[in-house]
């Protein structure tokens, strides 16, 4: 792969989706317009592998987005697992059948629908991994109404992302069932403790509740989060921040799911972004890479090795 990534610096504004859990990545305007990247240092060139991007919502509205997305992985050697609405699940899954290395389906559910476990077992029988964007929830995340999915979802050994932090809010004169506190980070240290072989990965990495998401990761082997949305973007002045999250390099860490030592091994990547902007996710990561001293082959596994073993993808 060229290294014409690390040498550019962006200089336009992203037109990014704000990550905050708007329904199937609606765009908040006045968010993604104020996201400049165009100080943000320099990155590293990209370890050599595939990059995993966790977090692809299917924009539907884009009748190429698919075509769009499969160019911009023969580009990366990246593989989108694509968040898909129930309705939209044929189209997905006949595209993953077609590029199984490219494209992972993933289900966009909602938890209190009453047939939700009726559709998780569609799903699974049609080639689905997992489900994500979880969000807009009416209970807690970890509230028991929701353990008989759970359960599924470790029967299948899929992958669960919920978003974590604040979530958005575009239609402010309808009433809505929503809160934020309803999706912080420790709540899937309880699930977690209650379903020790569920994989379960965190969106924004509990935006603003950083803290808290990097002890719950820590402690917990199968819970790991990534930094989409807007926490790279208002973080990208104060990088150095991170290490005082992920605090625990060289210290005793018992639920070290790896031989990785480093703790931003409990990383992914994951861009929560329309088509055209993952590369501008990727710098980000980069630029964080960079300013934390992330060792290269912990930056590997962020980028891609950690996802495609859980995934089973090729190198």
């Amino acid at each position: 792969m060229k290294s014409s990534l690390s040498r550019r610096k962006f200089v336009t504004r992203a037109s990014m989706l704000t990550g905050l859990g708007l329904p199937w990545g609606k765009l908040n305007k006045s968010v993604a317009n104020a996201l400049s990247i165009a100080d943000e240092p320099r990155a590293s060139a990209l370890p050599a592998g595939r990059i995993v991007d966790m977090h692809v919502h299917y924009r539907h509205h884009e009748p190429k987005f698919l075509d769009t997305f499969l160019k911009l992985s023969d580009k990366l050697n990246l593989t989108g697992c694509i968040l898909t609405p129930f309705e939209h699940r044929k189209i997905v899954a006949d595209a993953a059948r077609q590029h199984p290395t490219k494209i992972i389906p993933f289900g966009a559910l909602h938890l209190d629908a009453p047939d939700v476990t009726k559709q998780i077992e569609e799903l699974h029988d049609i080639g689905y991994r997992g489900i994500g964007e979880i969000s807009s929830m009416q209970r807690n995340c970890s509230d028991s109404v929701y353990f008989p999915v759970f359960e599924l979802a470790s029967k299948y050994k899929w992958i669960l992302m919920f978003h974590t932090g604040i979530v958005g809010r575009d239609k402010f004169d309808d009433p809505s069932n929503v809160a934020s506190g309803r999706m912080r980070p420790i709540y899937l240290e309880e699930i977690a403790r209650q379903f020790p072989k569920l994989t379960i990965l965190g969106a924004h990495l509990g935006n603003p509740e950083y803290e808290w998401a990097a002890e719950v990761t820590r402690w917990n082997p199968n819970v790991y989060f990534d930094l989409s949305g807007t926490t790279l973007a208002k973080m990208a002045g104060r990088l150095n921040d991170f290490r005082k999250m992920f605090w625990w390099t060289d210290q005793e860490w018992e639920a070290q799911p790896t031989d990785d030592p480093s703790p931003y091994s409990k990383i992914v990547f994951g861009t929560d972004t329309g088509t055209p902007n993952i590369e501008a996710v990727l710098e980000r990561y980069l630029a964080m890479f960079e300013a934390c001293d992330v060792p290269e082959r912990t930056r590997k596994m962020i980028l891609g090795g950690t996802l495609s073993k859980m995934l089973n993808l090729p190198d």
